[in-house]
């Protein structure tokens, strides 16, 4: 049999792949030279593959700045007594894991759910101030075990702000009890503690995410994070001081604006904006709504494809109907229309602003976009071949908040 002179190379090749190439060279000494090429060049694909899985699993793909979003949301809690508010579960490697999901209506009758979920740690961040404008915070890892018995002088945990229940403080006024707690634990501190009807307020990230539905459709996901949970004073919609708070800001990538259509293909009198978001691991295809016109216009002749710009605007949710006419012997007289819910909700992130001066015609390209796009899809595809293993991965730590005093205010 020949001699197979590639050696850990060659070992990455499958048993069966390994089978077939040996019986070939037993068979066609002649062809020793193609047989060597044709290996070299399969063993090469093959390293290319594990590689670009590797990579996935490890790090960022790309060097593309992440176009940050956030909101802010201040309502009365709904959902938290229904069974799909707290999960407890175990991921594939035996970690436990926490998810929670609950409602915040800004109106009456109209709700936005904001989405939490935190595993266990090997290790947690604490980090201390800097003392000079301009240096870097101090930030040290600790053991999960110590998370809560931690106490260095001037450093504080980098987590969530919770502060859903109250205590009398040293003044004896009652106030928030207020924690800063990893995601594992604020799921269960606000699970134990904030009810509905509670009058809060939410601060927190966006975060975008796709997937492909049964049909094999793209869907893209917006996720309400958020970083602090507050009880605040309570709130009446009917009161004629009350301000409805549902904002948001967000960095995009311009790609288009287009008039929005009804299902009779007739003008709406609102607008599409079309862009892409760049989180941590993707690239995603959201769209945004406008129904100024004016700012609609102002959008198409001031921006090009792959332009970036920071917008503002409000989080909105609607219930969506549909009329069902009933077919019963039983009427007497009108027909009796009922309304059922076809789409439990529909949310949208209505445009109503953007700075000018924000605009950024140089960092994002067509061709740096491509490329990291390109970069995405062959990992995913490496992905599927070599299996992942990376269920523990929840994105990248640096972004998590620094628990500075300003989110409580």
């Amino acid at each position: 049999m020949a001699q197979h002179t590639l050696g850990f190379l060659y070992s990455k090749i499958t048993v069966e792949d390994r089978f077939y190439i040996d019986l070939i060279s037993m068979f066609r000494p002649e062809r020793a030279f193609i047989y060597k090429l044709f290996i070299k060049n399969f063993i090469t694909y093959k390293e290319d593959i594990f590689k670009m899985a590797e990579t996935k699993k490890k790090g960022r793909l790309f060097d593309l700045p992440e176009t940050k979003g956030a909101f802010q949301l201040k309502g009365i809690v709904f959902g938290m007594e229904k069974d799909t508010a707290f999960k407890e579960i175990k991921t594939k490697s035996g970690k436990p894991m926490r998810m929670l999901n609950f409602g915040t209506s800004y109106l009456d009758g109209e709700t936005l759910y904001v989405n939490l979920q935190g595993m266990e740690q090997e290790k947690v961040s604490f980090s201390k101030r800097a003392e000079k404008k301009g240096e870097k915070a101090e930030v040290v890892k600790v053991p999960w075990a110590d998370r809560f018995s931690y106490n260095r002088e001037g450093f504080r945990l980098i987590g969530k702000n919770i502060g859903v229940k109250k205590k009398v403080d040293s003044e004896g006024k009652t106030v928030n009890d207020k924690k800063v707690l990893t995601d594992f634990d604020a799921c269960k501190e606000v699970k134990e503690n904030l009810k509905d009807g509670s009058s809060v307020f939410i601060r927190g990230n966006l975060d975008y995410s796709s997937f492909t539905d049964d049909k094999g459709n793209k869907r893209t996901s917006t996720k309400l994070v958020p970083n602090q949970i507050s009880l605040c004073s309570e709130i009446d919609f009917n009161d004629e001081k009350f301000e409805k708070q549902n904002d948001f800001n967000q960095v995009i990538i311009f790609m288009g604006i287009e008039q929005e259509k009804d299902d009779n293909d007739k003008p709406t009198g609102r607008f599409i904006v079309l862009a892409k978001i760049v989180t941590y691991s993707n690239i995603e295809d959201v769209q945004f709504i406008i129904e100024d016109k004016a700012l609609a216009n102002k959008f198409k002749k001031s921006l090009s494809p792959y332009n970036a710009i920071k917008v503002s605007g409000h989080m909105v949710s609607s219930t969506q109907t549909e009329t069902v006419e009933t077919d019963d012997d039983d009427n007497w007289g009108e027909e009796d229309n009922m309304e059922k819910v076809s789409a439990p909700t529909k949310r949208e992130f209505i445009i109503t602003g953007a700075k000018g001066s924000s605009i950024d015609k140089e960092l994002y390209t067509e061709q740096n976009v491509t490329e990291a796009i390109a970069k995405i899809k062959n990992a995913n595809k490496a992905e599927e071949s070599f299996g992942s293993d990376s269920n523990d991965d929840w994105g990248d730590g640096s972004d998590l908040d620094d628990g500075d005093d300003e989110a409580w205010d």
